[in-house]
């Protein structure tokens, strides 16, 4: 890297920057983009894959942190910020940094420039008071920056043979004879958008704008659909491009899953589907469980966190918003694997509110920060606390951990 003469360059066009300087520039951060993964997986088209950051309207929104060799791109990385906000609680959210469109040209790998630009893109999440980073791709690529596997995610697989014996046990036959739900595809113009991303804000978490809602669900190439009931939207489902995987649903009565995912199967001719939740959405995990043989548990999105105070208090928050957490306190120590220096929390629940603040008291517990991150957040929780004593993790509030993390695909970039 020392013998190569480049420069680096942070782009955000939401600035002094002229339009026609602005599509530009977009233009050509996205022919690099698209080349580098088209020569590394398919033919790649990022504006039409990620329209909520890379579509004409929108591509004032990333970030773009860039290394150039003779005024070419050579590597990029792109930060989407986004606000996870509590159900209904402007005041309980978190800044959080989304890293993707992570590329290197081919023949400029090995000169160090991901190191560099990783650690411009944390400096400016810093900078822009986001309390963690968000990322997906190899897990042992980003454990090297500071990421880890977080979260648990339910993947369900249901057949058509499960779905039909599944309401033939739920449902009359007279409620089976002819379609009860209707899908018709969402674009801007549909009039009962608003209705729908009012529906979408009863999530637990909410991470979009209503300006974003509809670009969110045609992330990825999916195609988003009101759910009818006699004409009238009683939900929105988001299908992916193939077909053959729900993206997103909601309904306003949960517990008509079984028969949605019926009618949705029977009026798409889809023999199967898959479709991913949180550890949080347990209303729907039942009504899946019934309609399925099994299910799958897994890790969901990489995270590193950089406000532990803030992402702790948060995710403390999220989980009493569906569990009931008992009142107690725990200290819990940050080890930095590098430096070896410890960083001290008390955590502190009460019926009603969560408290976090870094202190003096010695910790219940210490654990290295991704350590921290798989173990807390994950079902690895449970294997540390049958190890007992052999364990790190000796004497946590029941029920505190594992702690919920789980965005939607919609949410991923």
């Amino acid at each position: 890297m020392e013998n190569t003469k480049w420069e680096y360059e942070r782009v955000s066009f939401c600035g002094n920057c002229t339009e026609r300087d602005s599509i530009k520039k977009t233009e050509e951060i996205l022919d690099f983009a698209n080349m580098v993964f088209s020569m590394e997986y398919s033919s790649t088209d990022f504006a039409a894959l990620l329209p909520k950051a890379y579509s004409p309207e929108r591509s004032g929104i990333p970030i773009h942190h860039i290394i150039k060799e003779e005024d070419k791109i050579k590597a990029l990385i792109d930060l989407y910020p986004m606000t996870l906000q509590l159900q209904g609680e402007s005041e309980h959210s978190v800044k959080a940094a989304y890293i993707g469109t992570v590329s290197v040209h081919p023949k400029a790998r090995g000169r160090g420039y991901m190191i560099s630009l990783m650690k411009k893109v944390e400096e400016d999440a810093r900078n822009q008071g986001c309390a963690l980073m968000i990322l997906d791709g190899d897990r042992h690529r980003y454990q090297h920056y500071g990421f880890e596997r977080a979260g648990i995610r339910y993947s369900f697989r249901v057949e058509m043979g499960n779905i039909t014996h599944c309401c033939a046990k739920i449902y009359d036959k007279g409620y089976m004879v002819s379609p009860v739900y209707s899908f018709e595809e969402l674009d801007e113009q549909s009039s009962c958008l608003d209705g729908l991303y009012r529906l979408y804000q009863k999530r637990l978490v909410t991470a979009r704008s209503r300006d974003d809602f509809l670009l969110c669900l045609q992330s990825y190439g999916a195609t988003a659909y009101a759910i009818l009931m006699e004409g009238r939207p009683v939900g929105y489902v988001s299908l992916s491009a193939d077909g053959k995987n729900i993206s997103e649903i909601e309904l306003d009565d949960v517990s008509e899953l079984p028969r949605v995912l019926y009618d949705l199967m029977m009026g798409f001719e889809a023999e199967q589907l898959g479709i991913s939740v949180g550890m949080d959405e347990t209303d729907k995990i039942v009504q899946l469980e019934k309609a399925c043989d099994c299910c799958n548990v897994s890790m969901s999105h990489q995270i590193k966190i950089l406000d532990y105070a803030a992402v702790f208090a948060f995710l403390l928050k999220w989980k009493q918003k569906y569990d009931t957490l008992v009142t107690s306190e725990y200290v819990l120590g940050v080890r930095n694997a590098q430096t070896g220096s410890t960083e001290n929390y008390r955590l502190s629940v009460a019926e009603d509110a969560v408290c976090v603040s870094r202190t003096e008291r010695a910790a219940d517990t210490v654990l290295e920060e991704l350590e921290l991150v798989r173990v807390l957040t994950t079902s690895l929780f449970h294997v540390a606390q049958q190890r007992g004593e052999r364990g790190k993790i000796k004497n946590a509030p029941a029920g505190w951990f594992p702690l919920p993390f789980y965005l939607p695909e919609a949410d991923t970039f």
